[in-house]
């Protein structure tokens, strides 16, 4: 085959034992040339899964709305379709989080905007903190966690009252050469001085604790309230809320006392977790009540509640807690001898996921995702709704997935891109295949070629965009949501409508876009984006990612 051809059971692997290349292998793109006009009028006759007419870059949103996080539309208790999400404009972003009652996301300039209920009553967008040039976000129940571009940690409380009632008053000169952060934040510190050089890398938020990992690989642990430390998920010993606790004096100054879960000084200093002092940490992980690590070196460490074998330390280890971090043998699963190399660790309510790296003797790599914890929602991928999974499983649909490459003219595994986790008890999960691999750059620029979505578990709150209830415990497809060109090629195949897995399902292209404020101010034109899909709070969010 010519080298400006390509076949679509390129990009579609064979998932579950489903012969993708049966049907997609009858099409050939030939990159150079422009979609054919009956594709483009066959794609616009078909039936769409998107509830209204979005504009291109617009996020879309579905599951529940009961605290406004997807509209401030209070008529609307939830969202059986995809529907855009108008109040956030059309326009990409650095990141995005829905919590149970707000959500907040961070445009091109680095300032965050919040909404939802739980943010103001009226569920209303606004601009929080600014000038910070953040980059990501880590949602708690009731503080939000930013890590700016240049290694700084922020915490501003989730409620708006909060924010805007005890904002300091500004000095002349500060105003002069600083934007005005608008609202109260506190800017986090270790206990222990940073290294030349050494600044925060990476944070993870669970539902009373944090955890933050510096470009040195250290890391250091806060509690969020006085539930911070009921499963030691903090790493250390500490006691609390005694240590935390302010002097009147400070505390007058700060205005009215706040509830802990939702006050930004209830802890400002981050301890190192002493038993992982000298270990490099590439990734930290939180979940409930648990936290996870995930060294240099492939290995993953584990520690905090483990009452539905979220930690993974298998059939032998069911206790309730562990109080230091234990390696997870990843390889209990397997024959003896098998070496796992760990490249992501997941991690969301009680489920966690394991995205590993397994060698073989005569073929190509092969990677495989792995699943332990509480799968009553069906979170767990295998097909179980147990209660309990203390082993990491691997889900099957998800691994040891091959494509073909024509560069090394051979098969070679294909890897899993990315995981998003819910944070409720009614988890879902979703997955994204690193399909674009071998793809050629033209392909990619024109929308023929993306990553396929997997998505499964809860959807009481139709979070799985079915636009029904029923809960899925293996993963399955979602159909496209946003036209790109391989759905106007494919809409024209009679196998379109045969197949038995749709090949005009969701898969997420890369593209560049101008970027906006939530006001509709011009930012930045011509930056890079990929589009991202979100586990929200009983919800879903595809929205398009800032990635240069």
């Amino acid at each position: 085959m010519s080298a400006t051809y390509r076949s679509l059971g390129r990009a579609a692997p064979i998932v579950g034992g489903l012969a993708v290349a049966v049907y997609a292998g009858k099409l050939n793109i030939r990159n150079d040339e422009a979609p054919p006009p009956l594709a483009k009028a066959v794609a616009a006759a078909r039936p769409t899964t998107l509830f209204g007419t979005a504009a291109p870059f617009t996020p879309i949103c579905w599951g529940t709305n009961e605290y406004l996080t997807l509209s401030p539309d209070p008529t609307v208790r939830s969202l059986k379709r995809p529907t855009p999400m108008a109040t956030l404009g059309a326009t990409p972003l650095h990141d995005l989080v829905v919590h149970e009652k707000y959500g907040a996301a961070i445009d091109a300039r680095g300032d965050v905007w919040m909404w939802g209920k739980g943010y103001d009553p009226s569920g209303e967008i606004d601009r929080s903190l600014r000038g910070k040039k953040l980059r990501k976000l880590a949602a708690g129940p009731g503080k939000l966690f930013g890590l700016s571009k240049g290694g700084r940690l922020y915490v501003v409380s989730a409620d708006r009252s909060f924010q805007k009632g005890l904002a300091k008053k500004r000095g002349y000169w500060t105003k002069l050469t600083t934007r005005d952060p608008i609202v109260d934040f506190v800017e986090l510190q270790a206990s222990e001085k940073f290294g030349w050089g050494e600044k925060w890398e990476s944070i993870a938020v669970g539902t009373h604790h944090l955890l933050a990992v510096t470009n040195k690989g250290r890391t250091f642990s806060l509690p969020l309230s006085p539930s911070g430390n009921t499963h030691r998920q903090l790493g250390t010993k500490q006691m609390i809320p005694d240590e935390y606790t302010e002097s009147p004096e400070k505390a007058l100054e700060h205005g009215p006392p706040l509830p802990p879960e939702s006050d930004p000084r209830f802890a400002t200093t981050l301890t190192q977790i002493p038993a992982l002092a000298g270990i490099k940490i590439d990734q930290v992980a939180a979940s409930d009540r648990s936290s996870f690590v995930r060294t240099d070196e492939g290995r993953v460490l584990g520690f905090g509640a483990n009452d539905y074998g979220q930690i993974g330390l298998g059939s032998n280890s069911t206790v309730s807690t562990v109080p230091t971090p234990v390696e997870i043998v990843l390889a209990k699963g397997y024959p003896a001898g098998t070496s796992l190399w760990c490249t992501n660790v997941t991690a969301g309510s009680a489920t966690t996921m394991f995205t590993v790296e397994r060698a073989t003797t005569n073929g190509p790599k092969v990677y495989e995702l792995l699943s332990c914890g509480n799968g009553q929602s069906g979170s767990l991928g295998t097909g179980s709704t147990s209660s309990a999974c203390y082993v990491p499983t691997r889900i099957r649909a998800l691994s040891g997935i091959q494509e073909y490459s024509e560069k090394l003219q051979a098969p070679i595994g294909l890897n899993i891109h990315k995981v998003s986790i819910s944070a409720s008890p009614n988890t879902h999960v979703f997955a994204v295949l690193d399909t674009i691999s071998e793809a050629d750059a033209k392909g990619l620029k024109d929308g023929l070629f993306g990553r396929d979505v997997m998505v499964w578990g809860g959807n009481f709150e139709y979070q799985l965009g079915t636009g029904k209830k029923s809960a899925s415990a293996v993963p399955q497809h979602m159909p496209s949501l946003i036209p790109h060109a391989i759905d106007e090629l494919v809409a024209q195949t009679p196998e379109a409508e045969s197949s038995p897995m749709p090949l005009t399902r969701l898969q997420l292209h890369t593209a560049k876009a101008d970027t906006y404020d939530m006001l509709g101010k011009l930012i930045k034109r011509g930056v890079k984006t990929e589009e991202t899909v979100l586990a929200g709070y009983n919800c879903s969010v595809l929205y398009n990612k800032i990635v240069s």
